[in-house]
């Protein structure tokens, strides 16, 4: 909850197609602008969100995550409290078209909103997100599965084509 008490706002959501939402804004505590392009899939309950964040630093920072059963919200990453538990990661197989299947670390940061692990510490993770936007380029779509009965996908030219349009999420 405290997450959202960062956001502003006053954020902008641009005309878009009905199954594409981008949004942009600034947090309000650490003044990082931020933009956020998701694409529904199928399920028609499901969203992938890339997030790019830019701090007053400069830094730049892409997240990816996807959730199930509502419209996407803000999430603003924060720097973790000593005495704050990390959520366990999950492990999710995810592929793209005609490549093998990878099955790698995702972080249920809410009831049903699972965020890619960045490598680091905490993360069995070796891939920074920017690695598998490289794949997203060369397919039309991203499959990801909990199970064997559940799975979700996601066009990713929308995506991609919003992205290169936003001045935070370009390379």
């Amino acid at each position: 909850m405290r997450r959202f008490a960062w956001m502003l706002f006053t954020c902008a959501a641009f005309a878009q197609a009905p199954n594409l939402s981008v949004t942009s804004g600034v947090a309000a505590t650490s003044r990082a602008a931020w933009t956020r392009i998701s694409v529904r899939g199928e399920p028609q309950d499901a969203w992938l969100t890339l997030q790019c964040i830019k701090t007053v630093e400069g830094v730049k920072q892409a997240d990816i995550f996807f959730e199930i059963g509502q419209t996407p919200a803000f999430w603003m990453p924060h720097e973790q409290q000593a005495t704050e538990q990390t959520p366990p990661p999950t492990k999710l197989t995810f592929t793209f078209d005609a490549y093998k299947p990878m099955r790698r670390e995702w972080v249920e940061v809410r009831n049903n909103q699972f965020l890619y692990n960045r490598p680091g510490v905490h993360s069995g993770n070796m891939e920074p997100v920017d690695f598998y936007l490289k794949f997203m380029g060369s397919t039309t779509t991203m499959t990801v599965f909990k199970d064997r009965d559940t799975s979700w996908s996601f066009p990713t030219r929308p995506l991609l084509k919003a992205m290169t349009e936003q001045e935070l999420c370009k390379p």
